[in-house]
């Protein structure tokens, strides 16, 4: 490739409507915490207000907000003739109207977006850094010095590549993205060409276009916001971002400073290009993997607990069978003898006196009876009950300390802290309630006469194992 051909850069937006930030009637509206991470200034302690069924902005508010700041320092920039290559602006909107793929979303997503509406509009205040072109004068690709192209993009399906003229998606008809797409990154320029995406939903719209992209097109720089990217909760947004991470080999960029510069904008002031949020997904790079990792240790510790005392219950079930069949034979055995020596006595008096005969009846008799109701075998009975109740009693263990551990290490919690005194706070409380979680499996089995080698943490004595007389 020539090393002089000219950068292109590309920024596409994903869904930034109406509905999905201010409508809160619309059931893909995102919670409050999102909304603030892109349309308000964390460092001004605004709050989102509403009124009646809408949050409503100013325009002051709008103008600190992360994603007004970003969009000004790259597609404002442009309009006022900075930057270096061409930026070519990609919004994608959801756009749908009566049909049969509009009702299959619909009825899994609620109504969104329906043509013509304001909840399918840009996000009020921010028109004219997404659609600067309307209000362009008539040679506002000369004003702008030839650095701007501004595309508008209405995707009708999941799928932005795929295209419905009102039934289900017809994969023989290109839609509007692809075609696009396919004159900017077919091209072969994959070394100069910079893709950046922002938007909403993280886990839905924004993997699945990430996934076209990828799957597509030979693009070396592909870039996801994730200050400027949100979901309807964090975990959701940080598992599609660990997706498009580990998968779809896409770099993940929490600087909005540094995703500016990489799109050719040269921001002036970088403390206005401040990180969207605290909630920074290099904060969170192995979160994915710390949950899987409970969910395999508290598997891990089952399946031990299982061998443990499966491998006791069929000892214990041996013994069992072992014992009632020798004492059933014993006694059987017994007891025909005793009827023999009886059949001798009286066929041949004289030879066999009564003694013999009622002395091994009686004891026949009495194997049989020890067999079915006396203590011996009711006391291997209750030992497998115990080792059945000690076996449920681990496994509630392990699954308590599975749903503890991911508790403890939830997104929110896993935050970084500013000052230790947080979390050392934190870390105690956590402490705290595996202790209850002991001190709760330690009085069940003192129930069941199994005293443990040492008590409960934080009592500071020990004592023998022993096992209690059975009753």
């Amino acid at each position: 490739m020539d090393p002089t051909t000219p950068a292109q850069y590309i920024l596409i937006t994903q869904c930034l409507q109406n509905d999905f930030f201010l409508n809160l009637d619309c059931q893909l509206s995102l919670p409050d915490s999102a909304v603030s991470k892109l349309l308000l200034d964390s460092e001004s302690g605004a709050a989102l207000r509403t009124e009646g069924h809408r949050r409503v902005l100013s325009d002051a508010e709008l103008h600190r907000s992360p994603l007004a700041r970003f969009l000004d320092a790259t597609v404002g920039s442009r309009t006022r003739g900075h930057g270096d290559g061409v930026l070519h602006l990609i919004n994608i909107r959801d756009w749908h109207v009566p049909g049969e793929a509009y009702d299959l979303e619909r009825r899994q997503y609620g109504a969104h977006c329906e043509a013509g509406t304001w909840g399918a509009a840009y996000v009020d205040g921010l028109t004219d850094l997404l659609a600067p072109d309307r209000c362009a004068p008539a040679d506002g690709e000369d004003g702008w010095g030839g650095r701007l192209r501004v595309h508008h993009v209405r995707s009708n399906t999941l799928f932005d590549f795929q295209h419905s003229s009102g039934g289900r998606p017809d994969l023989s008809e290109p839609a509007p993205l692809t075609t696009l797409l396919d004159g900017l990154l077919g091209d072969g320029r994959q070394e100069t060409t910079h893709v950046v995406v922002i938007g909403v939903l993280t886990d839905i719209k924004v993997q699945l276009l990430l996934t076209g992209i990828r799957s597509r097109y030979d693009v070396r720089q592909l870039v996801v916001s994730d200050a400027l990217t949100a979901s309807r909760t964090l975990e959701r947004h940080l598992t599609a971002l660990d997706f498009c991470q580990r998968v779809l080999r896409t770099e993940v960029v929490a600087g909005l400073a540094e995703l500016a510069r990489f799109l050719g904008s040269r921001p002036d002031d970088d403390r206005r290009l401040s990180r969207g949020g605290d909630a920074e997904f290099a904060s969170y790079s192995s979160y994915i993997q710390d949950k899987q990792g409970i969910l395999s240790y508290e598997d891990a510790r089952l399946r031990d607990y299982r061998i443990q005392t499966s491998e006791r219950l069929r000892r214990a079930q041996h013994t069992v069978g072992f014992a009632s069949k020798f004492l059933l034979g014993l006694g059987t055995c017994l007891l025909l003898t005793a009827l023999v020596l009886s059949l001798v006595g009286v066929f041949l008096p004289g030879r066999i006196g009564w003694q013999s005969p009622a002395v091994l009846g009686a004891l026949g008799v009495g194997q049989i009876v020890t067999l079915f109701f006396t203590r011996p075998v009711r006391s291997v009975q209750d030992a497998l009950a115990e080792e059945t109740i000690y076996r449920m009693i681990l496994e509630s263990r392990s699954l308590k300390v599975a749903l503890a551990r991911f508790h403890i290490t939830t997104a929110t919690s896993l935050r970084r802290h500013d000052d230790v005194d947080g979390q050392s706070d934190a870390l105690a409380r956590q402490l705290e309630i595996l202790e209850k979680i002991d001190t709760a499996d330690f009085e069940r089995l003192g129930q069941l006469g199994v005293t443990p080698r040492a008590e409960p943490p934080g009592t500071g004595r020990s004592r023998r194992r022993s096992r209690a007389p059975a009753p």
